[in-house]
């Protein structure tokens, strides 16, 4: 298996990132060039943010999808923080359909990066559901039948 041209990063506090790593490659099977990092209380967010930077340095800023799992948290402004250095794609508030929907779409033929990120937000929207509401509505739709 090649590696994916697209690297998905994901960075959260605690173990979020790495758990979802290990949820999506349980569901999707292992994966290549994808990172998840973690910020913990003992760190502090610099070095969370050398870290991404290894990243950028690595990979370069273009190739490289960052998730970050809450707007305005540490890991977050860590992400937003490489901006002033670099033009990268950062997508915040993931779930698992956006990780699975990006990791799935990376190596397609002609898609970029935008176009992935387009794509995990589109799938976010419609991953969640009030689940009592449309059990009630399903009932309500047996009885008038």
């Amino acid at each position: 298996m090649n590696s994916p041209k697209f690297r998905v990063v994901l960075v959260s506090h605690g173990e979020q990132s790495k758990g979802m790593l290990n949820t999506v490659q349980m569901l999707l099977g292992p994966q290549k060039n994808i990172a998840a990092h973690s910020l913990y209380p003992e760190q502090s967010v610099t070095n969370l943010t050398e870290k991404l930077q290894d990243e950028i340095e690595q990979h370069g800023s273009e190739n490289i999808i960052f998730m970050s799992e809450l707007m305005h948290g540490s890991p977050f402004n860590a992400v937003v923080s490489l901006t002033r250095e670099h033009q990268i794609f950062h997508i915040t508030g993931i779930n698992l359909a956006m990780l699975m929907t990006a990791l799935m779409m990376r190596d397609g033929e002609n898609v970029t990066a935008q176009d992935i990120c387009d794509a995990a937000i589109a799938a976010a929207e419609g991953s969640f559901a009030d689940v009592g509401k449309i059990l009630e509505d399903s009932t309500e739709e047996e009885e008038e039948d």
